[in-house]
């Protein structure tokens, strides 16, 4: 894995798939209602700024993972326990995300069949691209051209039959600023803009170091500006009041396409962007979460770690939630405030303070 080398676009592919991810599924802002698509908005500029923080931190120490870096600024022994709490937080993210897709095939597809079952299909296909992680980032370059065809369609469609009603999104800014503020912070900051967190694990991987903050940037504002579309649409289509009751609005929103009896129910298209998102993002997690422990524990052959990780993200997939409401309520009252918020924000933010204070010093000192 320490040979491995990305491309330009190949970094961009998977920050775009990886960023519209599991947020593109369950919906973003529900409690801005109409106004959903506004918070989304500005919540691409924020997520811009929190990569620039990132993108500091890796133009400083540019051969190091996040992990590495850690201990560099905090000292060996907080660095350290810190970088542990990031390889168990990219653990749990990964299950967490294995988790909405396992509910999504089941509920909408395989009915018939358990969460674990499908949970294992899963991770096997994982576990096999990060195995074969320079086959993963060129595989991503076809799937990011799939994903933009699927949707280009599903938004043709929608528009060609006439579901869209704009009056939906109206009256805009019905009670002020305050519920977009409220929504934007800390949920749509962290989620999906603040995982970028994770590429800080990546980005030593960049055959060209220097294109990093460019590349991350314009991948933000892309992805930012699709997930910002779909919202608008699904209130648009659905209205934001079954947008918010919604397990997945961007399902039921497809589910009003028809055009002459003919183009129908193409929730099926859908379902397979999703798995194409969802796959990404939890190989990006379990990938981050594997050589953040071979530095931690020093492993020489981080593909070791592979078989063990996968077990256990399938296993905590299975037992983070007792059910699919719960597993909801979690990622949207307790994950952004508890996790989100200290390890995307608060820790790079105080860890790039005191970089640049030592840098200071040390120059100074000369």
């Amino acid at each position: 894995m320490n040979q491995v080398k990305v491309n330009g676009f190949q970094l961009f592919s998977v920050i775009f798939l990886f960023e519209l991810g599991s947020a593109i599924l369950v919906g973003m802002a529900r409690d801005a209602k109409q106004d959903a698509w506004i918070t989304v908005l500005l919540g691409i500029a924020c997520g811009c700024i929190l990569f620039l923080v990132y993108a500091k931190l890796y133009n400083m120490f540019p051969s190091l993972p996040l992990t590495g870096y850690l201990r560099k600024i905090l000292g060996s022994y907080l660095g350290w326990i810190i970088g542990l709490m990031y390889v168990i937080y990219f653990i749990y993210i990964a299950s967490r995300v294995l988790r909405d897709f396992e509910a999504l095939l089941v509920i909408t597809a395989y009915r018939q069949s358990s969460i674990f079952t499908i949970g294992i299909i899963m991770v096997l296909c994982v576990m096999y691209a990060v195995y074969k992680v320079e086959v993963f980032f060129r595989i991503s370059e076809l799937c990011l051209f799939i994903i933009v065809f699927m949707f280009f369609f599903l938004i043709l469609f929608e528009i060609a039959s006439g579901i869209v009603e704009l009056n939906h999104l109206r009256p805009i800014l019905e009670h002020g600023w305050r519920p977009i503020f409220k929504n934007l912070f800390p949920a749509t900051i962290t989620f999906p803009f603040g995982e970028m967190i994770a590429f800080t694990m990546l980005l030593p991987y960049l055959n060209k170091q220097e294109k990093a903050k460019k590349i991350g940037i314009i991948s933000i504002v892309v992805s930012g500006l699709v997930l910002t579309l779909f919202t608008f649409m699904n209130i648009a289509i659905i209205g934001s009041n079954i947008a918010d009751r919604s397990a997945f609005p961007i399902l039921t929103a497809v589910s009003y396409i028809n055009i002459a009896d003919f183009v129908q129910r193409l929730d099926i298209v859908v379902i397979i962007s999703m798995v194409i998102l969802g796959f990404v993002k939890v190989t990006v997690f379990s990938f981050c979460a594997i050589i953040g422990t071979a530095d931690l524990f020093k492993v020489k052959e981080p593909k070791k770690l592979i078989y063990p990780m996968g077990i256990m993200i399938l296993i905590s997939s299975q037992i983070i939630a007792h059910g699919f409401i719960e597993h909801i309520q979690e990622g949207l009252m307790v994950v952004p405030y508890y996790l989100h918020l200290p390890l995307q924000i608060v820790i790079p933010l105080l860890s790039l303070v005191i970089a640049w204070i030592k840098r200071k010093v040390k120059a100074s000192s000369v």
